[in-house]
């Protein structure tokens, strides 16, 4: 007699893995908020890593004397070390633009070599922080950005774009991302706690739907619950 559950049988043995790119804005109008971005980024990771070690993470900050500086790559989130202010040191311009195409691409190769090496597909999130207006990049242009963003978004990846600018939603409509992905945050320490709290809360139900194979939120990524938005509002009443 087979007492064998089909059930249990099928069940995949792995849970998914997330990968999160995290590209922040290290130009030099980020110095007021220097502090608050390195313990929000710590914070972040320190709460993934209590949801579970099944996480990676790649790290990229930018400016316009380096677009694409490494500072975290494809590492588990139980080795990240923490950023520090000998690492993120605000300086230069805001080429957004390029630095948001070459880690798109950079994660393109990896999702590539995955498939050809017969990995499974880890589950992207590529999550944006910058404070200000693109004005330096001359690689890629807005509609450049807007096709790979739609585009890997048809593929399942997850897009979440955090801005303290006054234009913050029409820049991130621009180049493609929907409206439950974006939260505006008001440009002082506590703006800036508040937008990494928000994330990091929100990726942890993320990675549980993720390992449950549920569906995302159709309200998308932040679930209509944008607390460091909410503080903007209240506080300066422009959003």
């Amino acid at each position: 007699m087979n007492n064998t559950n089909p059930t249990s049988a099928t069940r995949p043995t792995t849970r998914p893995t997330t990968h999160v790119y995290l590209l922040l804005d290290r130009s030099g109008s980020m110095a007021s908020i220097q502090h608050e971005v390195i313990s929000g980024v710590n914070a972040f990771l320190t709460e993934q890593r209590g949801a579970g070690p099944n996480a990676k993470v790649t790290i990229v900050q930018f400016d316009s004397q380096n677009d694409h500086e490494m500072v975290t790559d494809h590492a588990r989130i139980t080795n990240v070390g923490p950023l520090t202010h000998a690492t993120f040191q605000p300086r230069g311009g805001t080429p957004l633009l390029d630095a948001t195409g070459l880690l798109i691409r950079k994660a393109d190769r990896r999702a590539d070599r995955r498939m050809v090496q017969g990995k499974a597909a880890e589950d992207i999130l590529f999550v944006t922080v910058t404070d200000g207006q693109e004005n330096q990049s001359n690689r890629f242009s807005r509609h450049d950005i807007k096709a790979l963003v739609t585009a890997r978004e048809s593929e399942g990846w997850t897009f979440v774009f955090l801005s303290s600018d006054l234009n913050a939603y029409a820049d991130a409509e621009q180049l493609g991302y929907t409206n439950g992905g974006m939260q505006a945050f008001s440009t002082d320490g506590r703006g800036a706690e508040l937008a990494f709290a928000s994330v990091s809360d929100k990726l942890v139900n993320h990675r549980a739907r993720v390992a449950a194979g549920m569906a995302a939120p159709a309200c998308g990524f932040f679930e209509d619950d944008k607390v460091a938005e909410a503080d903007r509002s209240t506080r300066l009443g422009d959003i």
